[in-house]
């Protein structure tokens, strides 16, 4: 049962309680304008206590997002992954300062994320919401708060990021890509363009590749580390656990392979820049492109040679089918159409099987 007294700065309560080893404690908080409000607040704090759940509601909002990513993020992710969400404390730092958690509002929060989409592209305005979104989710299930204020937020940056024209490459730059880099086994980096363009992985899979990840029997790649191209400090685990994927190869890739010549300490390839893997790509393809446009054109060239969604997400290690569906919506419009007039032509067909004669 709790107490209520009134002091020089509001109403307080006072309640007694014991913790999950049977000691008996007092909680107590002030500041409230009426009585009322000190009841209602040391009733929902009895709740809570009730189930053992002993928050602090005064955590800023940047105390409650530190410790959050170090046990729910640093351990599944890659480190290049995890200096996303240090960005992201910098920036919540910058935004709400030492702010409580429990008084931003989803108004409040709307106002950041319009500000900061006045400077900032759209994807990276919208990279942000998604970290701090999936934080919160866990502050309101943990009873920090009541409510994800970022549930209802908008992202409409005027600067929509790159066009799609360099995202994606032609189906004929594409293929010319691929026969150019092919005739290159001695170039670091027409060799991992190649391999880049025929698998879909990322750079740093790439430079990432061993000798023993090649299963030449039975035609299959398999990514299960990355290497650290920024600093070049050594091996990395993957981006996440879903990362983790074998990848079906070709014998024109394996035989390319066998053209290598291994490192010693079992990699594929030497250390490369990214800037300038990037500068050969455009000189290749004659325009502005990056090289992790082609793991977008290796999985749009597989829906549209009608590989199934669930496979394409598989062999592209997304985490979840809804990051394909979101990042080739483009590219699934076009199957669409194409599987209309399928489901036209199938029942089509169907109706004149149905009027032959049988017997």
């Amino acid at each position: 049962m709790a107490s209520y007294r009134k002091r020089e700065n509001g109403w307080e309560y006072r309640i007694n309680y014991y913790d999950s080893t049977g000691k008996r404690k007092p909680k107590s908080k002030g500041g409230f304008r009426t009585k009322s409000e000190a009841i209602k607040a040391a009733a929902e704090m009895e709740l809570k206590l009730q189930d053992n759940i002993n928050v602090d509601e005064d955590i800023s909002f940047l105390d409650y997002f530190k410790p959050w990513c170090e046990v729910y993020k640093r351990p599944n992710v890659s480190d290049v992954t995890f200096k996303t969400y240090v960005g992201t404390q910098r920036k919540i730092n910058h935004f709400f300062s030492d702010k409580k958690l429990k008084n931003i509002t989803a108004t409040e929060y709307q106002r950041v994320l319009n500000q900061y989409a006045e400077t900032h592209a759209q994807n990276t305005v919208k990279h942000f919401n998604t970290q701090v979104k999936s934080c919160i989710d866990m502050a309101v299930h943990e009873g920090y708060i009541k409510r994800n204020f970022c549930k209802f937020a908008k992202i409409n940056a005027k600067n929509k990021g790159r066009d799609l024209t360099t995202k994606f490459l032609e189906v004929d730059e594409y293929e010319r890509l691929i026969r150019e880099t092919r005739k290159h086994p001695d170039s670091a980096i027409h060799a991992a363009l190649y391999i880049i363009a025929k698998t879909g992985i990322r750079f740093a899979e790439c430079l990432g590749l061993t000798v023993d990840d090649i299963d030449y029997k039975n035609g299959m790649l398999s990514i299960n580390k990355t290497w650290n191209y920024m600093d070049g400090t050594g091996f990395m685990p993957t981006k996440t656990k879903s990362s983790i994927r074998q990848i079906p190869l070709d014998d024109d890739f394996i035989n390319f392979v066998k053209l290598l010549t291994p490192q010693p300490d079992g990699r594929l390839l030497p250390k490369i820049a990214s800037a300038a893997i990037n500068e050969t790509l455009r000189q290749i393809v004659g325009r502005e492109v990056r090289v992790h446009s082609l793991r977008h054109t290796y999985a749009s060239y597989l829906i549209s040679h009608d590989i199934d969604l669930i496979s394409v997400s598989q062999v592209l290690g997304h985490e979840n089918l809804n990051i394909t569906l979101e990042v080739y919506a483009h590219q699934l419009h076009e199957q669409k159409s194409r599987n209309d007039e399928k489901i036209k032509q199938m029942w089509t067909e169907c109706g004149q099987n149905a009027l032959k004669p049988h017997g």
